[in-house]
């Protein structure tokens, strides 16, 4: 249980309890920056609507930077270039008024550093102190984060985007040449429309440089400008994604931006629709929007050239529908498509009674220690014969040692980086009936790619490749990873999406996520893995959850603080009934379910520094275990059965109790006092290890029975509430953070013990 909502004078308390001894300089305030933010969230899961939602935010100005990407001087794009010359001004002005205000400005044109060895603001860059945590993969580039996986990506950008007449494009790639520019990578530095200030502005292309920056100057929010929004704007080392997913309070400045898009390509509107629709796959996806109005007042930019109505525009960015393709669709462009494929050419297939030749293509990212080993194996289904299969990494052929694998050089191979993946079939009726697996022959590790294709019919050889390599050609939609490595924290949810009492969670046998305080006060909120949310139910008038558990029947419980009560909803009816009501209860707070369905209640008195400890049994009567403790907070159950683990906020310390064959607690024991910082709730693993999220640290700590340390996990929050497991396999950890007001997660090596007891076949 995290305080705030209880008590806020107490929180406060607390608050300074907790950060006493490591207080920082304060600093003069300049006037907040007052941005109203942009996004879409679903009406409900699965229902493929969204409705706009506007947040009003205060930002410090000291703790805004606003990145500046690849405002190069010169494009192999003409259109490209003339755009860019048309808001470049207004971003420009944008930046000197931001600058003035106190934001940090970071100038980002990729490839372009030499030409500014020199200069004072590049050296700023280099020598800013380097950070205590970067985060891992930083300095690389980014093609999609968890909330896409689930998303359509809403156009073709394959070919490059170029929209230029092809005469006019020939004459500009002479003109390129003749200023002694490569007319594919004419770019050398910024474009001079905007100004870099030598003793203030930042410049760097390097995602740990930006993030060094971001970190020593005590930068929050970040803001992203500039060239392409479907390209480098999201995918850069220091773009939306990483922004994103490494916990920065990111939004696009969506009328300073410009994207790639060819309108002969799918979906075949203008480009100005094709921008608003990638915009609209940002606020979905990926982060918030906000205009430079809000910056220098007065109206957004809009181009010259766009004469959509403003509900033509507004309606082209919200809409996700899409017709269904037809079979002339497949032989006409690249279509999204399962991988097992059999649902496309069964009885009621789109693809029913086609045959002959097709080409399948996906994007991985092949790690640069899986790039460093002899070969990888691409290894194809029972169903998909080499005889009948061609493959193409980066558009170079694959050899094909045997009927059923593919190897992979790794002179091929971008490595530590996105890489085309295309599979010629001979018969698309009996192709790719069971999904590929890439295997790296050293460690055995896998790469299963069961998800989202693209296919595209036909025998043209072009379709091997793209012009642009993976990264830029590629949708977020086809994209396939490893698995990240244990410890590393990213966000799940938005920052906002929750209020500060975000509490709970807990994890139902299908994976979906369930905390408290969803949007408001006295709701549950449902999260699915992929970090798609909705408020799941509302608690009766007066009612405010903390801790959820779930039962083996799919019922979860709620600790009701505020009401006295632990509350009993049915998933399947959304029926809220009161399971337990005891007055002499301070607030219930966080709970821990036993085998038999027995629930145990830590009871807190924040105002006392004290608490107590309940069993709740499966009638719903409670009886008073332990009283005269301190801030009893998180709590649960060794995976035996036989030791109850509740920790104390205030005081920092863990206790054991053995549970007795009547259910009463004995032989109460210290299992550990830390020196500093807060307690709130925890979990056990299978392994009986307690995982405690340290409230003010900002961290999760793995502690062994006896209390030993073994991991610490930053994540990404200075006040993390409570933490559950979940995931396809158990070891998926998610943790709820106060001051973001979003959840969190990371991997773990061993499963969570209440996970387990969901699924006790596997």
């Amino acid at each position: 249980m995290n305080p705030l909502p209880r008590t806020r004078s107490c929180h406060l308390m607390l608050c300074l309890f907790l950060i006493s001894g490591a207080s920082a300089p304060l600093l003069a305030e300049a006037e907040p920056l007052m941005l109203s933010l942009q996004s879409q969230r679903e009406t409900a899961i699965g229902s493929g609507q969204y409705q706009l939602v506007t947040q009003d935010e205060q930002w410090q100005p000291t703790e805004t930077a606003i990145i500046v990407c690849d405002v190069w001087d010169y494009h192999h794009c003409l259109n490209a270039v003339r755009r860019l010359e048309e808001f470049a001004p207004r971003l420009n002005d944008v930046l000197t008024k931001a600058r003035q205000q106190g934001v940090t400005i970071i100038h980002a044109p990729s490839d372009c550093m030499p030409a500014y060895a020199e200069h004072p603001a590049r050296k700023r860059a280099t020598q800013a102190p380097r950070a205590a945590m970067l985060p891992h993969g930083i300095t690389s580039w980014c093609s999609q984060i968890p909330t896409e996986e689930q998303a359509v990506y809403p156009l073709d950008q394959s070919d490059g985007g170029e929209d230029d007449d092809p005469a006019e494009h020939a004459d500009w790639a002479k003109k390129l040449t003749a200023l002694g520019r490569n007319p594919n990578l004419p770019w050398g530095k910024q474009s001079p429309l905007i100004t870099i200030d030598e003793d203030r502005d930042f410049i760097t292309d390097q995602g740990d440089e930006v993030w060094n920056v971001l970190e020593s100057r005590g930068i929050k929010n970040v803001i992203l400008t500039g060239v392409h929004v479907n390209m480098c704007v999201t995918g850069r080392p220091f773009g939306l994604r990483q922004m994103a997913r490494n916990g920065k309070h990111v939004v696009l400045m969506r009328d300073m931006t410009d994207s790639m898009y060819n309108p002969q390509r799918w979906p075949y509107v203008s480009h100005y629709a094709g921008n608003d629709l990638i915009i609209g796959h940002i606020e979905r996806s990926i982060c918030p929007t906000m205009t430079s109005a809000q910056i220098l007042g007065g109206q957004p930019f809009r181009f010259s050239h766009d004469i959509r109505t403003t509900t033509e525009r507004m309606q082209q960015r919200t809409s996700t529908h899409q017709p269904p393709p037809t079979k002339e669709d497949y032989a006409k462009r690249w279509v999204n498509v399962p991988v097992p494929s059999t649902a496309l050419v069964g009885d009621e297939g789109v693809l029913t009674g086609v045959t002959g030749p097709g080409w399948y293509r996906c994007v991985i990212y092949i790690p640069a220690d899986w790039a460093a080993e002899q070969l990888l194996t691409v290894r194809l289904g029972e169903g998909t014969s080499t005889q009948a299969t061609r493959g193409y990494i980066n558009g170079k052929s694959l050899d094909a040692p045997g009927d059923h694998t593919l190897t992979i050089a790794p002179v091929t191979i971008n490595s530590g980086d996105y890489n085309l993946l295309v599979l010629r079939v001979a018969d698309v009726a009996s192709a790719l009936t069971s999904a590929p697996i890439i295997e790296s022959h050293d460690t055995k590790r896998q790469l299963q790619l069961k998800g989202t294709w693209q296919l595209h019919l036909g025998d043209d050889d072009s379709l091997a490749n793209m012009p642009l390599p993976a990264k830029f050609g590629g949708g977020s939609d086809v994209v396939f990873s490893p698995e990240e490595p244990l410890w590393v924290a990213r966000p799940l949810t938005r920052k906002g999406e929750f209020t500060p009492g975000i509490e709970g969670p807990a994890c139902d046998a299908e994976g979906n996520i369930f905390a408290v305080n969803y949007g408001k006060e006295g709701t549950i909120g449902r999260i699915t893995p992929e970090g798609v949310g909705e408020v799941f139910v509302t608690l009766p008038e007066g009612s405010v959850g903390n801790g959820i558990r779930f039962d083996k029947e799919g019922n979860f419980y709620v600790a009701d603080y505020t009401m006295h009560n632990v509350l009993k909803v049915n998933p399947k009816t959304k029926e809220i009934t009161v399971h337990a009501h005891n007055d002499q209860m301070n607030q219930p707070n966080d709970l821990a379910i036993a085998d038999d369905g027995t629930l145990y209640a830590s009871d807190p008195n924040w105002g006392a520094s004290t608490g107590q400890l309940w069993r709740i049994d499966t009638d719903g009567t409670t009886h008073l275990l332990a009283k005269e403790m301190g801030t009893t907070n998180g709590i649960d159950i060794s995976p035996d059965g036989k030791t109850l683990y509740v920790n104390e906020s205030v005081q920092r310390n863990v206790w054991a109790f053995r549970i007795t064959p009547e259910k009463t607690l004995a032989d109460k024991r210290l299992v550990r006092k830390f020196e500093d910082h807060g307690f709130d709730g925890m979990r056990i693993d299978v392994e009986g290890n307690l995982y405690i999220s340290r409230y003010g640290k900002g961290t999760v700590v793995k502690m062994s029975p006896a209390g030993k340390t073994l991991q610490e996990i930053d994540i990404l929050g200075p006040r993390p509430s409570n933490v559950c497991f979940g995931g396809p396999d158990g070891r998926t950890v998610y943790v709820t953070e106060v001051e973001s007001t979003r959840i969190t997660t990371f991997r773990a090596d061993s499963v969570g013990n209440s996970w387990q007891q969901l699924h006790p076949k596997k």
